[in-house]
């Protein structure tokens, strides 16, 4: 599978209408009356264990209100997926 550097020296589209071409993983935990969906997308390729993913955690609260936080406070892809639990949200 092709890496991050690999997709940028070859300048190969990681987008097409709209849909990405990347790694996605996600999870569901339930925490009292709080569910958090947590999203990660890297490059193809990506260990989720290396520092490259994008993490945002989505919480819906009994009242089916959301509030939407990135891991590190921003959308960067600098995160480790295999940490999603333990990282800060803002």
């Amino acid at each position: 599978m092709l890496n991050q550097t690999e997709l940028l020296e070859r300048k190969f589209s990681t987008s097409m209408d709209g849909h990405a071409y990347l790694t996605d993983r996600s999870m569901t935990v339930v925490d009292g009356t709080t569910q958090y969906i947590y999203l990660g997308v890297a490059y193809p390729g990506s260990s989720e264990n290396d520092p490259v993913w994008m993490i945002k955690r989505i919480a819906v609260f009994a009242d089916g209100a959301t509030a939407t936080l990135f891991a590190g406070g921003q959308a960067t892809f600098d995160q480790v997926w295999a940490d999603y639990a333990n990282l800060t949200y803002s």
